[in-house]
This record gives C-alpha cells, sequence and structure tokens, in this order.
C-alpha cells in the first residue's frame, strides 16, 4: 500500500501552524517539566491499583476529537485515552511511543516499526494501514500535521508493521512531529476531514471514554485490553500503568473553587495559582507543589493594521519593560520566575540561548523609548491590548507593565475579558493591537506557533520565512541551532512579539494518598495514567 500525503513536492518556505493554546503547560503535547522531590508512593513505597481520581478542571474539552481543535485544552481526553508515534519525557527527549524501532538514513527516508501486539479499544490490532490513514488526516489540522505535510513526499505501508516515511529533502524533525501524531483505526478515521470531529474515540491509550456530559462531567474507565511499554515511565513516554478503575473530570472555573474543593475533599486533583501555594503546602489533608517554570507570559502585537505595525513602535514597547519589577508585580516571590529573555526555557538545553537579548531585553531605557516613539511618530493614540484573568500567565505582567508604559508616554487601553473573546478577536486585525498569551515549553523550534505565517498577528519576514526553512530541512543540528540563534536574534529585532519571562505554572494541591510516578510538579501534564491512589 502506497499512499502520496502530497502532490506538491517543493519544500514549502512557509510552515504554518495554528495556535495550540497556552492554558496548558504543555506542548508540544507531552512536553513537561522536570521533575522535584515529592511524595511518589502510598506508605509501602508501592503503586496499588483500583479506586477513583476526581479531577478538577477550569473546563471541559468542547471537542475531544485532538485533529479537530488545535486548543490544547481540549486534548485533555486524548492524552489520556489515545497514544502517538512518539512523545517527549521529563526531559524533553523524544521516544517511541507506538513505534518499536525506527532508523532514518540521514538523508530522506525514515523507517517506523510498530509494537507488535497492540490493539485498538474496539479489538482491532494497529497496523500500518492505520497509520498511513491517521496521517493524512493528521496532515489537515493546522499544527505540526501540517509541517510534516511541507516535508513528505509520501509514506508507504510495507507491511502490516512496517511505514516508510520518504521526505522531499533531509530533516531530523520528523519524530518530534509525530508527537501529536495521534493513532486511530483506518476504519474510523479513512477519509474522514479533520474538521469533522470525533465524538468518540477509539485509541490505544490505557482509558477509555466511559461517558461525556457536555459542560458537566467527563468520566474514564481503565481498559482491560491495553498492551503497554515496559521501558521506565517518564512523561508521555515508556510504562503506562492504568492503576485508577476511573478518572472523572469536574469543571470548576475559578481557582478559589477548584482549591477548595480538593482541600475540603470534594476533588482529589487541582491546580490553582502561584498565591494558592502557601495555604495549600500547610493544609494538612492535601499534597502541594508548584508546577516548574516552564510557562512564558507574552504579547503578540498586530503587525497588520494599527499604531502596533510599525516596528519602531514596538522597539519602543520593549525597550520600556523593566521585566524584573514587571514580573515580581505579577507573580510575587522571585522564586516563582525567572528573568529570562530566551524563548525556550532553560530546562531545554538544546535551544535554550541568550541571542538577541543585550541591549533588547529588560533594558527599561527611557531615552531609547523617547527616541522611538518619535521616529514612530506616535501621538497618544490608545492601544487596545486584550487579557484575561482566566489565565494567571496571561494576566500576570498586564496591570504593572501597562503602568511602566504610562510613564513613559504609551497610552494603553487594557481590556480584560474573557480566554474566549481573546481568541475570536484575534483573528481580526481590526479588533485589537495587542493580545496577552503564553508560550509552554516546546522541543523544537518549528513547533513554537508564534513563529508561522498563519498565527493570528501576521507576521511577514522573508528572512524568518529562510530561517526556518533551514530549520526544517537540515540534516545537521549545529546548523538547527545557529538558525534558531539568527531567528531569535530576529525576534528582538523586529518584535512580533514579546516575551516577558518565565515562570511557575501554578500550585497543584491532591488530596493526601495521591500519587504519580512524575512527581507533582509535572502534573501540568495532565496525564493520569501514572496516577494512583493509597489506601486511607
Amino acid at each position: 500500500m502506497k499512499t502520496h500525503l502530497t502532490r506538491d513536492r517543493r519544500i514549502r518556505r512557509l510552515l504554518p501552524l495554528a495556535a495550540i493554546g497556552a492554558t496548558a503547560a504543555l506542548l508540544i503535547t507531552g512536553c513537561t517539566p522536570a521533575a522535584t522531590s515529592v511524595p511518589t508512593g502510598d506508605p509501602t513505597g508501592k503503586p496499588v491499583s483500583g479506586g477513583t481520581l476526581t479531577v478538577a478542571v477550569s473546563a471541559l474539552p468542547a471537542v475531544i476529537d485532538p485533529y479537530a481543535t488545535s486548543l490544547q485544552a481540549n486534548w485533555l481526553v486524548a492524552r489520556n485515552v489515545c497514544e502517538p508515534l512518539f512523545d517527549v519525557d521529563t526531559s524533553f527527549k523524544v521516544k517511541p511511543v507506538l513505534v518499536d524501532t525506527s532508523t532514518y538514513d540521514g538523508k530522506q527516508t525514515y523507517v517506523l516499526t510498530l509494537r507488535s501486539g497492540v490493539k485498538f479499544q474496539d479489538g482491532q490490532p494497529l497496523t500500518a494501514k492505520d497509520v498511513i490513514a491517521s496521517l493524512e488526516r493528521y496532515e489537515q489540522t493546522p499544527g505540526n500535521g501540517s509541517i510534516l505535510k511541507s516535508l513528505l513526499a509520501s509514506a508507504d505501508a510495507t507491511d502490516d508493521t512496517t511505514v516508510t516515511l520518504h521526505l522531499n529533502s533531509p530533516s531530523l524533525l520528523i519524530p518530534t512531529l509525530l508527537t501529536t501524531a495521534y493513532i486511530m483505526p483506518a476504519s474510523v478515521v479513512g477519509g474522514r476531514p479533520a474538521t469533522e470531529a470525533l465524538t468518540e474515540l477509539d485509541c490505544t491509550g490505557p482509558y477509555t471514554v466511559a461517558s461525556n456530559v457536555a459542560g458537566q462531567q467527563i468520566t474514564l474507565k481503565k481498559w482491560s485490553g491495553y498492551t503497554s511499554r515496559t521501558d521506565a515511565s517518564s512523561g508521555g513516554t515508556g510504562a503506562k500503568h492504568a492503576y485508577l478503575d476511573s478518572i472523572v473530570f469536574k469543571p470548576m472555573p475559578t481557582d478559589s473553587t477548584r482549591m477548595q474543593a480538593v482541600q475540603t475533599g470534594l476533588v482529589d486533583w487541582a491546580i490553582g495559582t502561584l498565591d494558592d501555594y502557601a495555604g495549600a503546602s500547610t493544609n494538612a489533608s492535601v499534597s502541594a507543589a508548584l508546577l516548574a517554570k516552564q510557562s512564558s507570559p507574552t504579547i503578540v502585537f498586530n503587525k497588520i493594521s494599527g499604531v502596533m505595525a510599525n516596528q519602531k513602535m514596538r522597539q519602543a514597547f520593549q525597550a520600556a519593560l523593566n521585566m524584573t519589577d514587571i514580573l515580581s508585580a505579577g507573580f510575587g516571590d522571585p522564586s516563582n520566575f525567572d528573568v529570562d529573555g530566551s524563548i525556550f526555557t532553560k530546562d531545554n538545553t538544546t535551544w535554550h540561548t541568550e541571542a538577541g537579548t543585550k541591549g533588547a531585553y529588560n533594558v527599561h531605557d527611557a531615552a531609547t523609548v523617547k527616541s522611538l516613539l518619535k521616529d514612530a511618530g506616535y501621538t497618544g493614540q490608545p492601544i487596545t491590548w486584550y487579557t484575561t484573568q482566566d489565565d494567571p500567565t496571561w494576566y500576570g505582567p498586564a496591570v504593572p507593565a501597562q503602568q511602566e508604559l504610562k510613564k513613559l508616554g504609551f497610552n494603553i487601553d487594557l481590556q480584560v475579558v474573557d480566554q474566549a473573546t481573546i481568541i475570536a478577536k484575534r483573528t481580526d486585525p481590526s479588533k485589537y493591537d495587542i493580545f496577552s498569551s503564553a508560550i509552554p515549553t516546546y522541543a523544537d523550534p518549528l513547533l513554537l506557533p508564534y513563529l508561522q505565517a498563519t498565527f493570528p498577528g501576521g507576521w511577514k519576514s522573508t528572512e524568518r520565512d529562510a530561517l526556518l526553512n533551514t530549520l526544517s530541512t537540515s540534516a545537521k543540528q549545529s546548523e538547527r541551532k545557529d538558525a534558531w540563534d539568527k531567528l531569535q536574534t530576529l525576534i528582538y529585532t523586529d518584535v512580533p512579539f514579546l516575551k516577558f519571562g518565565t515562570v511557575a505554572g501554578g500550585t497543584i494541591a491532591v488530596a493526601k494518598g495521591v500519587h504519580t510516578t512524575d512527581g507533582l510538579a509535572n502534573g501540568g501534564n495532565q496525564l493520569f495514567f501514572n496516577y494512583w491512589k493509597s489506601a486511607k
């Protein structure tokens, strides 16, 4: 069986990637923070089976089909029910999941051998034709799938367990792109457009969807037919143990409600704000930890129209900010944040760099601001900035930054709305000048939505396009790293978006007796297959 996943063999210079959303700390879905020292077992030191874990979330997924939505918050169910070909461990390393072995000839061919004995939840065996059908649908998605499409010439189902990927040109990115390629049966997804959302999931993961009551509750139940890997568990990789009989997701929109619910025993798991840590950590009924510093509050400028379409205005805005003061005001204790201008956080040692930051990040230079505003011809017209209290990472820098900017002559009209309103308005350049957002930690620069021409804000740059092309087609990591250093430097010159720093994702609190092999600091990944409840 041979399927051409795209007839256009030309390398695209633009690699579109839609917004994955900034309400969760993932992902590339599956990227997870480094663990900290927290309880990881019951009093005997061994995981136990059974019980129900009740999880409080800010909202239930409106769509459970991971191919039909680009908002990562909607992937909550799929991440626990479905599996990709590869995933990322807690150190940002890409490892096989449904793939047993993979080989790359360093040129234009990947050969993927699937694990034997894996079945879908309807009992069908996993085969190469299921992978082909899933990838054809995956290519239609505006995220990693569209990048994969630009790199692939065709894919062959060589036999039942072997998939051969033929590239247009060399690329080291393929396994990383496949970390969000959730595999489903060809009988379910074959010929089905990604825009036609599935209301039921048939996957290979350790849990199935038992019930989905819109807006009220989603229940997952253990699947007895699951075939686990045997290597060490880490993030989305390695062994997955369905210790729990069931997992129940309940919507609780406010942080305070979720944290109160876990402390009073109504739920077993919740994430709150950084401010919630002090109370949760001293509560005898819960175990608490700060999520690792893996989220970067940002703003994105409208570069199509309006006052911020002027590069000088964006440079003036960047030069005005004292990031230390802003992060302190927005996120409190210095242990909650890093004043770090690298787009990639320090934990990602492959891509973390200070390129372009000197003289551009955290300068707070009034003279430079005054000169740039004069060059831009700015006369005090309102600058509309949309932010939301729905996500503390989005909202944290907004008010203190507005106050600093006002002192230096910017007229910021700060509009505080719900997150859904921002997502709707940011697609219309006539509606905003700036919108708040955030970046989780990604495994590779090509997965960063802000770099893509299709992301709201309309960044057009031939230099950006050429550097993205090098990142996508080079088979040498040294060349890719050099391209990223140049691209981050370009970001600090053109200022299509702005990063304030890196912050902890909030406070995670679980009922006493709830444990996870990954450690509580990694709870932002919302992977529940390695959680268990010890006897009380």
